[in-house]
Parts: structure tokens; C-alpha cells; sequence
């Protein structure tokens, strides 16, 4: 399970790379054993079925207002980001001290305000600041905000507050050891130095699972990182490696695939890809697109028009890779 984030990071590949995790949850995120017995299930309907009912009737009721915002941001729905907005900011008229309230609105709020464009970014940016940075405050041993916290300081253009430093004193004041090993990890694929990312990444050990799964989300970033660096035989110990300590999730089998994509070996693309397909997390990643191209280098075509069409059909993915979808698709059928 990967957690939603805040996103809205200044490097365009890298920033890419990040969205493609930002749709499940994540473990140790809530206090409330109810609801964590509920996300560690992955009962996502439930969850917020059971949220709904207990803000309605009392609209501080700060675990629940941050289960339906994480499931605004699983949804990646609008409407029910301004929702989740609304409940936050409700519940901290009556209950300001309330850091998941804090975390809720900010996270929220920042990932709106990217959906809109920049000059809504422009005005929200002070606002989402603020709100995590009173997460982190009011509750320092929470890592889900310390984590939203370096996220935006890596973010966030230097004349809003942005700055790697900035980004790096919070990683260093966390906690514990791992956490701030991750945290710096973090910082390293910002600054696209993706070796270094996998070196502190990989030896991590971690009871938390909201640190494990930036864990995991960070070294297949990193993975990706140093395929778009040219650096195949790099990337594939570390996808490998996601492999056999996630076989339920698809991630894995999908970075292995895009190394045999890049190593010329569509065929082992296409089981990969057919692979990664059936486990947790896939509808989060572009697998049909993938599966087109690796169809379509082996002449398969009529196979890659229909891998294409279920692709474009979603209409999720990278807008650039949903464009050359299309034209593919286009082409294939003239």
C-alpha cells in the first residue's frame, strides 16, 4: 500500500514518476484502531462509509476527517477533494490543535491546487504550508507529516519557502535513525541522484509500515530514475529486489518489464507486464500502455490496439503517454 501524498514537485520527470504512486493507502497512519483495521484491510468503501457516518454527527472527529481525505486523494476525484477540504477546515474551527485536521486540509488542498494549474497553486501555496508545517508541530513523532513537510519544502519554489536546506533540517530532526535515512533518501531524487537514493533506501528496516511504504515507493522511483538515466542493468537489481519483498504488489513485475523493454526483450516485457497486471497496485500504473508497445514491438498489433484502447479508455495515465497512445492507435488502425 502507498500512501497519498502531496506532490508538487518542481522537476517534471521526477514529479511524474511520484504521481503514478499517489492512488492507495498506507498502514500506521491513524490512531483509531477501528479505522486502521479497516485501511490495513484495504476495506476502502467501508472506510469511508464508516467515516462519513461519524463526521456527520460530529464534524471534529479529526481520524475520521483524515480517512476521508485520504480517500479524496486515493479517488483522485475533484468534488470530493473540495469535500475533504470543507470537513478540514470545519473540523478546525472546533478543534485547532488537531494535527490530523492540519495534515488533512494541507495535503489535500496541495494536490487541488495542482490540478488546477499554477495560479491556483500561486494562491494556496501559504495555505498548505502552514497547515502542514502545524501538523508536524503539534505532533513531531507523527512521520506521515514530517514526510508531507519535506515533500513540500522540495516542492515548492524558494519565493513561497521551498528550499532543499529547509527540506534537509526536517529530515534530520525526525524521530528516528530509518526515518531520517528515508527522508534524506527523499531528498536525493529530488536532486535526481538515484544511485545514492538506492543505497540508503535498500538497507532500511522498518516496523513502521508508513515508512516502509515510502520505503518502497522511493526505491522504485529511484528504479525508474536510473532506467530514464540509460542505466538498465542498474535499475534491475533494484526492482528485482521490490520483487521478492512485495510479490503481492505489482510494482516489481512492472519496473522489470520496462528494463526488458529497454534491454530489447518485448517478449519477457509482455509476461512481466501480463504479471504485474493481476496484483495489488496496478490500476495505478500505465500497464496497458506498456503492454501496447511491447505488443506492437513484436508485431502483435492487433493485440497492442486493444492494449492501447483499454488504456485510452481509463483515461489515466501521463497525458503524454495517453497521447501517444492515441496517435499509436491511430496509426495501427489506418
Amino acid at each position: 500500500m502507498i500512501r497519498p501524498r502531496l506532490t508538487l514537485l518542481s522537476r517534471p520527470a521526477l514529479a511524474a514518476l511520484l504521481l503514478t504512486f499517489a492512488g492507495a493507502a498506507s498502514a500506521q497512519v491513524f490512531k483509531d484502531s477501528a479505522l486502521q483495521a479497516l485501511l490495513d484491510a484495504e476495506r476502502h468503501a467501508e472506510l469511508d462509509r464508516v467515516a462519513l457516518q461519524r463526521v456527520a454527527t460530529q464534524p471534529d472527529d479529526a481520524q475520521a476527517v483524515l480517512a476521508l481525505a485520504l480517500g479524496a486523494l486515493r479517488q483522485n476525484d475533484g468534488p470530493r477533494r473540495e469535500a475533504a477540504i470543507q470537513r478540514a477546515e470545519a473540523c478546525l474551527q472546533k478543534a485547532p490543535q488537531a494535527a490530523p485536521c492540519h495534515y488533512a486540509f494541507g495535503s489535500v488542498l496541495g494536490v487541488h491546487a495542482m490540478s488546477q494549474g499554477m495560479l491556483k497553486i500561486a494562491a494556496s501555496v501559504g495555505k498548505v504550508k502552514e497547515a502542514l508545517l502545524q501538523a508536524m508541530t503539534l505532533e513531531p513523532q507523527w512521520y506521515p507529516a514530517r514526510s508531507a513537510v519535506v515533500e513540500f519544502y522540495l516542492a515548492a519554489p524558494g519565493f513561497a519557502g521551498g528550499s532543499v536546506a529547509k527540506a534537509q533540517e526536517a529530515a534530520r530532526a525526525a524521530a528516528k535513525p530509518e526515518q531520517q535515512q528515508a527522508l534524506e533518501a527523499r531528498i536525493a531524487l529530488h536532486e535526481e541522484r538515484f544511485d545514492a537514493a538506492v543505497k540508503a533506501l535498500q538497507p532500511l528496516q522498518t516496523a513502521d509500515s508508513a515508512l516502509a511504504d515510502d520505503v518502497v515507493q522511493w526505491t522504485a522511483v529511484a528504479g525508474f530514475g536510473l532506467l530514464k538515466a540509460g542505466k538498465p542493468d542498474a535499475a534491475r537489481p533494484v526492482f528485482e529486489r521490490l520483487q521478492q519483498q512485495r510479490p503481492d504488489q505489482a510494482i516489481g513485475a512492472y519496473g522489470l518489464a520496462r528494463v526488458a523493454t529497454d534491454t530489447n526483450a518485448p517478449a519477457e516485457a509482455v509476461k512481466l507486464l501480463q504479471q504485474s497486471a493481476k496484483l495489488k497496485g496496478a490500476e495505478n500504473l500505465p500497464i496497458d500502455y506498456r503492454l501496447g508497445l511491447a505488443l506492437q514491438a513484436q508485431g502483435q498489433n492487433d493485440a497492442a490496439k486493444a492494449a492501447y484502447e483499454r488504456f485510452i479508455k481509463t483515461g489515466r495515465g501521463p497525458k503524454s503517454s495517453l497521447e501517444d497512445a492515441k496517435k499509436r492507435l491511430s496509426g495501427l488502425s489506418a
